[in-house]
């Protein structure tokens, strides 16, 4: 791990304070969880808008491919490809079938 200095706001740090004792870690492991809940939470984003691909979501969250879509699943995230989309794959799917 690399260590980094930054400027928490005050309101950050209440809740982190909230954390640490309801949790019981201390500081540095509860900024580190808060840190990897947003990382999730943003790369969830980036998946369903269709900006990344659930494979580089993975590998940029170093977990398996599996795991980052039961964490994006738990986060309300379903997918990005739409009703339009898979029927259209479906559809070329089946004319190359034909070929």
């Amino acid at each position: 791990m690399k260590p980094k200095a930054l400027r928490l706001p005050e309101d950050l740090l209440v809740t982190v304070k909230y954390a640490e004792k309801k949790e019981r870690l201390d500081e540095p492991t509860t900024l580190r969880k808060f840190l990897r809940l947003g990382a999730e939470k943003y790369m969830a984003d980036c998946y369903s808008r269709g900006e990344i691909s659930l494979r580089e979501a993975a590998e940029i969250l170093s977990v398996p491919t599996r795991e980052a879509l039961e964490m994006f699943w738990d986060l309300g995230v379903t997918g990005n490809v739409g009703a339009e989309e898979a029927m259209l794959a479906i559809s070329r799917v089946k004319r190359r079938q034909s070929a």
